[in-house]
């Protein structure tokens, strides 16, 4: 009998091991590539993201809306690819944290793990509120929300119950949900793409750029920043690598996956769109004169809408709750954050405390005025936020290679263009943001910059936090089988 059969038969486990995980207490293996697809795209939220994209995109960029969304996709698949460098070496549910932290150090681990903290929050909250907003105008009540009324306060509340319960109970649940109100928010949207493509001849004129009419450097730069908020968040499916099956392999498909259909939807809608506009039409998918000649379709389009936006929410809060596990484990957070329900096999504790930050987030944003400090914040933590932990996830693949020993440029180039791309984005999109809404963003950068000189500190005093920093899901002892000869693992 040799070694190897030996060892399969006495099934000793392999003592060069770790006996638990990090993250110890999710189930392994109980979430498929489709329910990852499905935490991406819910995130995304293509429905919701189509209706403010088509627009708002063609007011910015004018003739150039179509290329403007084409060069954004091709910046998104750029990050989806660097992601993917480490998605196929780490199973984490840090995601970009974790990711970047094990790239080029905890420095700028910690900076993009803020931003994700700020980012993942700020959609939640801002999200959740405009879909209360859409249920509560589907069915006449637009002027209650504007005044803070009952039933609002009883939406925002019961939803966000509502999606901490599915959170708790675990990873599939609220994937197979997420999956099936966007499948069906999608389909309503891309039929409704397929109406107006139609009834204006199916005409392509439009996609083509004017270059009479070409918008500034800076304008075309910040059209790429806008449409990439509509990308925000594809990277969430990450989050649950530690719990899907054959995660090294399933993540980075997911990834590439929900960005490729994602931006074909936009760029369908935008074409739709453009052929409209050329035809003499509206830059809105839905006119007025739509609405008024089909009274039922704007209450229809609301609840659409608004189910897009709460699967949207649940995503995004998805993610945040096992970031808030990572940095919990790691000591980051409190340590109480990173307990795990044993008959669950989740973490129940961050979905509480998170799932209640979200109801209070959003009461206190309803609340807000429109020109309130605390409502700039939120929406620039939803676009800013997520330029910078892109920018450092690109920006630590490479050197991350380089260390592990495994450099070439045929994985690396993705990476390499992406950072040259995002710092373009972020620069312009940070003189734009201080030009428009300084004081915002100094708050913004105030939070990440103490956060990041708090934790140095901590990393820096001894206590072990160094070791534990960048923590994510590793083999142990029962995975694996002892037998003689076999080389030492390499950690």
């Amino acid at each position: 009998m040799s070694s190897l059969s030996d060892a399969i038969t006495r099934g000793l486990p392999d003592a060069s091991l770790g006996s638990v995980s990090p993250l110890h207490g999710l189930r392994r293996g109980s979430v498929r590539t489709i329910d990852l697809v499905a935490q991406s795209v819910a995130a995304v939220a293509p429905a919701g993201g189509l209706l403010i994209l088509t627009g708002g995109l063609i007011t910015r960029t004018g003739s150039f809306a179509f290329a403007t969304l084409l060069l954004t996709a091709a910046a998104v698949i750029l990050v989806a690819l660097a992601t993917s460098i480490f998605a196929r070496r780490i199973s984490a549910a840090g995601g970009l944290y974790t990711f970047v932290t094990k790239g080029i150090g905890p420095t700028a681990g910690i900076v993009a793990g803020v931003a994700l903290l700020l980012g993942y929050g700020g959609v939640s909250i801002d999200t959740l509120r405009s879909a209360v907003h859409r249920l509560d105008a589907a069915f006449g009540g637009t002027e209650r929300w504007a005044a803070g009324g009952l039933v609002p306060t009883l939406l925002t509340v019961g939803i966000g119950a509502a999606i901490t319960a599915v959170i708790a109970l675990g990873p599939k649940m609220s994937t197979r949900v997420m999956l099936a109100v966007e499948a069906v928010a999608v389909t309503a949207l891309v039929a409704l793409s397929i109406t107006v493509f139609a009834a204006s001849g199916w005409n392509l004129s439009g996609i083509l750029p004017d270059i009479d009419a070409a918008p500034s450097l800076p304008s075309f730069a910040e059209g790429i920043g806008f449409a990439l908020i509509c990308f925000v968040g594809f990277e969430s499916g990450a989050a649950l690598g530690p719990e899907s099956r054959r995660p090294l392999a399933s993540v980075p498909r997911a990834l590439v996956w929900t960005v490729a259909a994602v931006a074909a939807v936009y760029l369908f809608g935008m074409m739709a769109q453009l052929s409209a506009v050329a035809d003499g039409g509206s830059a809105r998918l839905l006119t007025d004169a739509d609405l008024a000649a089909s009274p039922w379709l704007d209450p229809l389009i609301h609840a659409v809408v608004a189910a897009s936006w709460i699967a949207c929410t649940l995503a995004f809060t998805n993610a945040l709750v096992r970031l808030v596990f990572t940095m919990a484990r790691e000591g980051v957070l409190p340590r109480a954050l990173g307990r795990t329900s044993i008959r669950y096999a989740t973490p129940h504790v961050a979905a509480v405390v998170v799932g209640a930050s979200l109801i209070v987030g959003t009461l206190l944003l309803a609340g807000a005025g429109r020109t309130s400090l605390y409502r700039d914040v939120v929406h620039l933590a939803a676009s800013m936020a997520f330029i910078i932990a892109y920018l450092a996830v690109c920006a630590a693949a490479t050197p991350y290679l380089v260390r592990i020993e495994e450099f070439s440029l045929r994985e690396a180039w993705p990476a390499l263009l992406g950072t040259l791309v995002l710092a373009g984005v972020a620069v312009t999109e940070t003189l734009a943001e201080a030009g428009d809404d300084p004081t915002a963003l100094a708050v913004l950068v105030a939070i990440i910059a103490v956060t990041t000189v708090t934790h140095l500190l901590r990393v820096r005093s001894g206590s072990g936090l160094a070791r534990r920093v960048g923590a994510y899901d590793t083999p142990v002892a029962s995975d694996a089988i002892s037998f003689p000869g076999a080389p030492p693992t390499r950690s």
